[in-house]
Formats: C-alpha cells, sequence, structure tokens
C-alpha cells in the first residue's frame, strides 16, 4: 500500500518526495551496474590496458589504441621483439611509437617486394603463436587446427614428434623463433613445418620481417648508449643519428674513419649474429678446401656429422643468400667464417633486399625520394616500412580487429571449456544428478515425516538441523576417507553423495508440506489413491514453488562446489567448473579471468531468471492453500 494517498500524491510536496525517492533508486541501481559493466569491461581487454577503469575500452574509440593492440597481439605481448622487428626503442605497448602518416608508395612498394621477392622463413616471423598465460591469438588457433589434422587429433603423437609431451591441446605454443641470434636453431618437426604454410599464408602485416639493425641496437648499442636519446651514441662516433629508428647497419664492415662503430660491427657479426646471415668473398674452393683439411679429406666423416650423402669434397658449396645454415654445418660454416679476413665478410638480410629492390625500380636515388616521400642521401638509409604497413592494415581492418580483441578472451576460455577441456561437461552431469537426486530423495523424506508423523520424528529434525552447526570441511575429512575405502574417488558417485541430502531442505520441505490442505489427503483417500499417487499428484503438483527453491539452490550448490570436488576428483578429467575456474585464475590474465567468470555465470543467472516468479510465488502459496 502506498504511503502517500492519491491526493498527497498529485501535490508538489508528493511529486517531490516520489522523484527524490524514484533518484536514490536509480542511483542504487547504478551503483550496482556499474561494477558490473567494468567487469564485463574488463573481461574485453588485454595486458596492455587491463588496468583501465573505462566502461568502454579505449581501442573501441580510438585508432591509435587499436594499432598498439594489434602490435601487442602479433608480436605476442613481448615488447622487446616489437623493438627489435620495428627499429624503434619503446618500453610498452601502450606508448609504442607509430608513423605520422602512411605514404602509400612506401606501403606499396613493400608489398610488391614481399610479393615479388623470394623472402626465406628464417627472414620472417608470424605473429601471434606464442601462448600468453592460457590466452592464444587467432593465429596460434589456426597454427593448432592445422598441427591437430595433421595427427588426427592424437596428443600423444604430437609429443612424441616435438619430444616433449603435451596434456591438452591448449599448451601447443611456439615462441618467437630468434633468427638473428647466433645460438638460435630449431628441429624440424611437424609443428614447424605448418607454422611455414601457414607463414606463406598470412597477410604481410600478420608477419614481420627480421631486422638486423634492430638486433644490433639491442644487443649493442642499448647496453652501451642506452635507448632514450641518441645524444651518448652520436657523442661516441663519428656518424651521427637522428632517430634510433632510422638507424641502418651497414652491410660492410665500416671504413677507419669509423672507428668504434667498425669495433662494434665486427663484434656484432663475430660473436651475437646468426652466420646465416652472414656471407663472405671467398670462393667454393676455398671452402671445400677447408672442409677437406678439417675431416683429413674423408667425405664419410663429414657427411655422417652433416647427415648428407655427398660423394666428394667438390659437390660442397658455400651456402646460398637465402640459406639457413643450421646443425654441425653451421659450427663449420662459423668456423670457416673465422679465418676470412674482416674486410671480406658482408651482410644478408630483408633490409639489405629490400634495397636492392628499390635501387632497381628506381635507378636513381632522387626518383625515390620523391615518391617514398624522404630524404635519403644513399641507398643504405632506406628503411623497411613495416610501421607504416602495420598502421594501414589495422586501420583498415579496424572493424574486425575490434571484433577480434573484443572476443579474444571469450573464444578461449570456451574452447577450454567446451572444446578441449571436461570440465563444463562434467558440471552439467554433475548438476543433473544432484537434481534429479535431490528432487527425489528430500521430497519423498519430507513427506514421510509430514504424513505419518513417525515417533521420535523431532529427534530426527533436530538431528538435520544439527548438521547446519559444523562447517562443511568437517565432514570432508571422513567423506573423503570412506569413499577411498570404496574406491569411488573421481567418479560421480562421490561428487552427487553429499548433496542429495540435507537436512535443512528436509526441514524446508517437511514445513511446507505441512502447510498444505489435509482434506486433500482425505478426499484422495475415498477417491482410493495410493500414497505414492497422492505424493506425485497431490503433494509435489502443490510445491511446485518450494522446488524451485530447493532445485535452485542444488542448483548452485554443485555448480560452485569447489573445495570438495577438489578433494574427491584430483583427476584433471574429473574437474568440476568451480575446480578448473580456481585453476585458471592462476594462470590466466585478469581480462580472461573476468571472461571466465562471466560466462560460468550465465547458467546461474539464466536459471534464476527463468524460475523467479515461481520461487516468489513461494511465500504467497501456503495462505492461499
Amino acid at each position: 500500500m502506498s504511503v502517500l494517498t492519491k491526493v498527497e500524491a498529485k501535490s508538489l510536496k508528493g511529486r517531490i518526495i516520489q522523484a527524490s525517492v524514484l533518484f536514490v533508486l536509480i542511483l542504487g541501481g547504478t551503483t550496482m551496474v556499474y561494477p558490473f559493466l567494468l567487469m564485463l569491461s574488463g573481461s574485453v581487454r588485454s595486458e596492455m590496458d587491463v588496468a583501465e577503469m573505462d566502461v568502454v575500452p579505449a581501442y573501441m574509440r580510438s585508432d591509435e589504441v587499436l594499432v598498439r593492440k594489434f602490435l601487442e597481439m602479433k608480436y605476442s605481448h613481448d615488447v622487446s621483439t616489437m623493438n627489435r622487428m620495428r627499429g624503434y626503442q619503446d618500453f610498452s605497448f601502450s606508448l609504442a611509437t607509430l608513423p605520422e602518416k602512411v605514404v602509400a608508395a612506401r606501403v606499396g612498394d613493400f608489398e610488391r617486394f614481399a610479393a615479388e621477392e623470394e623472402i626465406p622463413r628464417h627472414w620472417q616471423i608470424l605473429g601471434g603463436t606464442k601462448l600468453l598465460k592460457r590466452i592464444s591469438s587467432a593465429n596460434l588457433r589456426r597454427l593448432r587446427t592445422r598441427v591437430s589434422e595433421r595427427f588426427g587429433g592424437d596428443l600423444a603423437a604430437l609429443g612424441e614428434d616435438l619430444g616433449a609431451p603435451l596434456n591438452t591441446w591448449s599448451q601447443l605454443t611456439l615462441n618467437i623463433p630468434e633468427w638473428t641470434i647466433a645460438r638460435y636453431d630449431y628441429t624440424p618437426s611437424v609443428l614447424y613445418s605448418e607454422y611455414f604454410a601457414l607463414l606463406g599464408e598470412r597477410p604481410l602485416a600478420e608477419r614481420a620481417l627480421v631486422s638486423i639493425s634492430g638486433t644490433f641496437l639491442q644487443n649493442i648499442v642499448a647496453p652501451l648508449y642506452g635507448t632514450e636519446k641518441t645524444a651518448n651514441y652520436n657523442a661516441a662516433h663519428a656518424r651521427p643519428i637522428t632517430r634510433f629508428e632510422d638507424f641502418a647497419l651497414p652491410r660492410r664492415l665500416p671504413g677507419k674513419d669509423e672507428p668504434l662503430l667498425r669495433q662494434e660491427w665486427l663484434s656484432f657479426v663475430r660473436e651475437i649474429l646468426n652466420v646465416s646471415f652472414v656471407r663472405a668473398e671467398a670462393t667454393d674452393a676455398e671452402y671445400q678446401s677447408f672442409l677437406r683439411a678439417k675431416y683429413d679429406g674423408r667425405i664419410g666423416r663429414l657427411n655422417e656429422r652433416w647427415s648428407s650423402d655427398y660423394a666428394d669434397f667438390a659437390q660442397i658449396k658455400l651456402p646460398g643468400a637465402h640459406a639457413w645454415v643450421a646443425s654441425a654445418r653451421r659450427v663449420d660454416y662459423e668456423a670457416f667464417l673465422s679465418q676470412v679476413p674482416d674486410e671480406a665478410l658482408y651482410l644478408v638480410g630483408p633490409e639489405y633486399a629490400w634495397r636492392d629492390w628499390l635501387a632497381r625500380q628506381y635507378g636513381t636515388l632522387a626518383q625515390l625520394n620523391e615518391d617514398h616521400e624522404r630524404r635519403y642521401t644513399s641507398w643504405d638509409a632506406a628503411i623497411v616500412p613495416m610501421a607504416e604497413l602495420e598502421l594501414d592494415y589495422a586501420l583498415a581492418n579496424s572493424a574486425d580487429l575490434r571484433w577480434e580483441f573484443a572476443s579474444i578472451n571469450f573464444v578461449n576460455v570456451f574452447y577450454e571449456l567446451f572444446v578441449q577441456g571436461r570440465a563444463f561437461l562434467n558440471t552439467v552431469i554433475f548438476v543433473a544428478l544432484s537434481l534429479v537426486l535431490t528432487l527425489t530423495l528430500q521430497p519423498l523424506a519430507a513427506y514421510a515425516l509430514s504424513r505419518f508423523q513417525p515417533p521420535g520424528m523431532w529427534k530426527l529434525i533436530l538431528l538435520f538441523m544439527a548438521t547446519m552447526a559444523f562447517p562443511p570441511m568437517v565432514g570432508m575429512i571422513p567423506q573423503f576417507l570412506i569413499l577411498r575405502q570404496l574406491n569411488l574417488l573421481n567418479t560421480f558417485i562421490a561428487l552427487v553423495l553429499p548433496i542429495v541430502v540435507n537436512g535443512y531442505l528436509i526441514f524446508l520441505l517437511k514445513g511446507f508440506f505441512d502447510s498444505l490442505p489435509k482434506h486433500l489427503y482425505e478426499a484422495a483417500l475415498i477417491d482410493g489413491a495410493s500414497e505414492l499417487r497422492m505424493f506425485w499428484e497431490v503433494t509435489m503438483s502443490l510445491s511446485k514453488p518450494i522446488l524451485a527453491v530447493v532445485a535452485l539452490q542444488t542448483f548452485q550448490i554443485a555448480w560452485l562446489m569447489f573445495l570438495y570436488p577438489l578433494l574427491v576428483c584430483p583427476d584433471p578429467e574429473m574437474h568440476v567448473l568451480a575446480v578448473w575456474l580456481s585453476e585458471f585464475q592462476q594462470e590466466a590474465p585478469s581480462a580472461a579471468v573476468f571472461a571466465s567468470i562471466l560466462i560460468v555465470s550465465i547458467p546461474t543467472m539464466a536459471i534464476f531468471m527463468l524460475t523467479q516468479r515461481t520461487i516468489m510465488r513461494g511465500i504467497a502459496v501456503p495462505a492461499e492453500k
């Protein structure tokens, strides 16, 4: 009943009171909705922006933030790799430097260069193939699908091929290949073969060409001179630079007029750079002579070490410009280079191939500067426009990228729940068994107590209620010991047993059954109905509201139960949602945790919304009867 009469409600004072109450209610509702919106917003973020508190993520509004999100995904959340590939010296993805503008001629030439030139696979990487805390990008999921198809879904066969067993497909990952680092090598496998195949299929912007200059900056310049400003570098070197991103490592040994850069170039090439990017002005005959001396003229020893089948040393050639030198061949080639004069060494790689291609296309530096809107003083100053290509691609595909970034956490959670793992299926089976048994056994027990009033009934009820005085954890150890003796651990029986009999619910049902009119049972007896028929057609049909309450409570207990399932079902194949969620929260980033909580909460919310009317009627139904 309203506090205000109809006349008072129409007065100015009444309207003010009603408006004030409405404002307070709206404000209270906002304080409840706002945290949920923050959680929903957090679920569509990543490590780069998860700490922000905006309801609408910045990448949904800003193209610049969107591009930085793309860089974060492409370079697998590794700022060091991004700097090495792009030449910039950024401290985080949120502060990643973006080109001031995109020059169509540069981007177009770069795309034509990639299409026309044969770019070796070790000159480039595919973005997004590294797993980050159980979160995989679209490219990693594509790679998993290809590998899974190759092995017919046999995870054990994959583990045997990799030489390392995997428990689930979600553990499959591929670290970013560090092609330019001297110590880096890889063992050919199905994983790498599918990686290389996928590398050739994806757009150029999702790939990145390795940068020898970037590797030099990271390993030589940064430790000695820092990367915040060029002042320290310029003070020590004869040829100053304006920006680190414009630095280009000379293809050949610098002249004696640059003594420090000459020394650093030699140190880098001899000690740090992978020899697959180093060549020498030497002849095949010199290389053959070196190998013949090393192996005492026995080609069999070389074949055994190289896993080759040469008939004679004369068949061996120096590695070509595009060749990847691996394993024992690398050791021998590196030893050969160590005796080659420093002036005979030169570098090969995508940046040098790019400059050669530009020289062939334009002929004159003036024409290149006009089309590319640059002021290059030499061909060696031409920089690979990787950053411009990434910016152009991200802006051109902004809608698709926004959807991908908004859904990536949910896609990964759905994959682990519905494709890879059994947690959701286990929980559905557990909940279904719990509901069926609870809505069968507990109403029967409550009906017997209410209908027949057995001697000592209140003692039984007191015993039921006494179980509520002890925390559930007290009984877990005895339950565990009993189930272990019965060999029921890691079974659904072990999960269901402590739920199907609940003293409080039996007491609640009995109280509801006591409120039902007795004359209904008397009329049923006169009509010749059996006890089972009266239980089903009278008691159960009139008890839908309280049964809905029991079902909802049982559903919530089973859906969110954690400690007990973890104790009696430690096998990962028997984990339920709460246990899976706990493990996921320990390993996954915060944004993915938000997404997992939202997904796990959906069934509970849906069940409540479907049954709330029945539940609310439970208060008034006994009085109506």
